[in-house]
């Protein structure tokens, strides 16, 4: 749906565009998009390039991800003498239309997902080699490939690890990664994330953004605030975040395809929604560069390549977030009865695009538009706002990491289905709000939570808001 609503936000800049080429023809209609995406970027604050005694770490999802989204960075680093390390979480070992391209294969056998993490491996050593990284500052995780998320949600603990559905595989089997034979569990991966911040102490951190469409990208910057957190970083180490994935392929960069002199912008939903965007320049050098580093990706470019190509741009684009409260209020201010006037002086939490639904042909009422949170010492609260009246058909659910001194407790998921009982906490949905209430954990204080929400039809994600956390005062 995004396809279709992308443009309506900004029908003044690029949209006018393309409306003009009904007129004027399709080629203005390209350069007048040109035109207006530059004016745009001239709008983003200009990002200050790597520094000598910066410490860089890039952690990305997949092997590609570093370069697509921080090659440019990654080569001005290097040229500025800064120190750079970068970690792959996954190898990205379960690409099944990359593993039938690559290997010539229908049914692709576990076996030869592990040949395709092997080639992804080299293919991002020889990318990072063309930006000037050598391969001993490149660590290789290997978490599962569409299973990051999964692990965050349902497998917490290393003794009950997650089973990749490409490689057979629930204990990492790449020898050369940080952490052979780790259980695929979210606690393992937690720890690795806070070795690799002990072990090269960054003074800044890229991961992705948490409103990037794609699982093991939003999941991953989950495991990055864990562990910053856990590993009292999280004041002192500053999180840049970039991204890959928004809308349908051809939606963002916009305009796909290669566009060397067009710069990176954000997608119009998350424009304005609390990123603060800056734009790091990029010189034809430096394009160049980067260029010739996406194209050692043969196994990607084989299914991908126009996508790939749309990263070779004139400049990068990254974001911070800054993060939330969590706010304290008297108790029996807030009520689970639908009424908005409870709410009133507690900050939006989270806020989501409206009418980004991953199906076209989905009710509105799976649309979610905004998250606010609080606690009374004794409750956590939660709300959720919706673009149409909540319907009986969907489910909603709250996600919530509870942050205990010096640990992050695993998830729990509350489910809501409107007119249905759920035992153990507390909800009402009346017109467009969802309201809730838990207990908060009595055995250690509650110092935040780490925060997510969905709407599903049955078992089908239908929307989902960024992950964000709110620590308490």
């Amino acid at each position: 749906m995004r396809r279709h609503w992308y443009w309506i936000p900004v029908m003044g800049v690029a949209g006018l565009a393309l409306l003009g080429g009904l007129r004027y023809g399709l080629p203005r209609a390209r350069e007048q998009a040109a035109a207006n995406l530059r004016a745009l970027t001239q709008r983003l604050p200009v990002m200050p390039a790597p520094r000598h005694r910066e410490r860089i770490l890039v952690l990305a999802p997949h092997c590609d991800d570093e370069t697509l989204a921080c090659g440019g960075l990654i080569a001005e680093a290097v040229k500025a003498r800064a120190s750079v390390r970068v970690a792959l979480a996954t190898n990205g070992d379960g690409f099944h239309r990359a593993a039938e391209r690559f290997l010539g294969e229908i049914e692709v056998p576990h076996k030869d997902y592990l040949t395709l993490a092997a080639e992804r491996q080299a293919e991002s050593l020889a990318a990072l080699s063309t930006l000037g990284l050598p391969a001993h500052e490149v660590t290789f995780l290997g978490y599962p490939d569409g299973g990051t998320a999964h692990m965050w949600l349902n497998h917490w603990a290393p003794d009950h690890p997650y089973t990749s559905q490409f490689t057979g595989d629930s204990r990492n089997p790449y020898p050369n990664s940080l952490h052979p034979g780790a259980p695929y569990a979210a606690r393992t991966m937690i720890d690795d994330v806070k070795t690799l911040i002990g072990d090269f102490r960054p003074t800044v951190i890229y991961c992705p953004h948490p409103n990037d469409d794609h699982p093991d990208h939003w999941a991953l910057y989950c495991y990055t605030l864990a562990a910053l957190y856990e590993s009292g970083m999280l004041d002192r180490v500053k999180l840049r975040l970039y991204l890959v994935h928004r809308g349908g392929r051809g939606d963002w960069p916009v305009p796909p395809g290669l566009h060397r002199s067009e710069p990176m912008v954000p997608p119009a939903d998350l424009a304005n929604l609390g990123t603060r965007w800056q734009s790091l320049p990029l010189g034809s050098a430096i394009v160049n560069q980067k260029q010739r580093a996406l194209t050692q990706y043969r196994s990607q470019m084989l299914v991908m390549q126009g996508f790939m190509l749309s990263f070779a741009r004139s400049s990068e684009m990254f974001g911070t977030l800054p993060l939330g409260r969590l706010p304290t209020v008297a108790p029996g201010t807030i009520k689970v009865d639908g009424d908005a006037a409870d709410w009133r002086g507690i900050p939006v939490a989270i806020r989501d695009p409206v009418q980004d639904l991953a199906k076209v042909d989905t009710t509105p009422a799976a649309d979610l538009v905004a998250v606010c949170a609080a606690q009374d010492g004794q409750r956590l609260f939660l709300r959720l706002d919706l673009y149409r009246p909540v319907s009986a058909d969907l489910a909603y659910a709250f996600h919530v990491n509870f942050l205990a001194p010096g640990k992050v407790e695993p998830p729990a998921s509350y489910v809501l289905r409107p007119g249905q009982e759920t035992p153990g906490f507390q909800f009402r949905a009346v017109g467009r709000c969802i309201e809730m209430s838990v207990p908060l954990p009595a055995t250690q204080p509650i110092l935040g939570i780490i925060l997510g929400a969905d709407s599903r039809l049955d078992y089908h994600l239908l929307d989902k808001t960024a992950w964000a956390m709110l620590r308490a005062k």
